[in-house]
């Protein structure tokens, strides 16, 4: 089970965002992630810097807001 930690509106939008670029290569213009994402374990970096939803992240979502 994810706990279900609180996030404000900018952090949930995030989530929401990388859910929606799973399938697609790094944004041009990157997101700003929160460390308190990163922290959390939701989201999480490659090589290339390009942020990606962790398994956690996914699960957090569909938990909804």
């Amino acid at each position: 089970m994810v706990k279900k930690i609180r996030l404000n509106d900018q952090q949930w939008h995030t989530l929401l965002a990388l859910m929606e670029a799973h399938a697609k290569p790094c944004a041009a213009e990157p997101l700003v992630i929160s460390e308190r994402l990163k922290s959390n374990g939701l989201v999480a970096a490659d090589r290339r810097g390009c942020h990606f939803l962790t398994e956690q992240g996914r699960q957090r979502v569909k938990l909804g807001r």
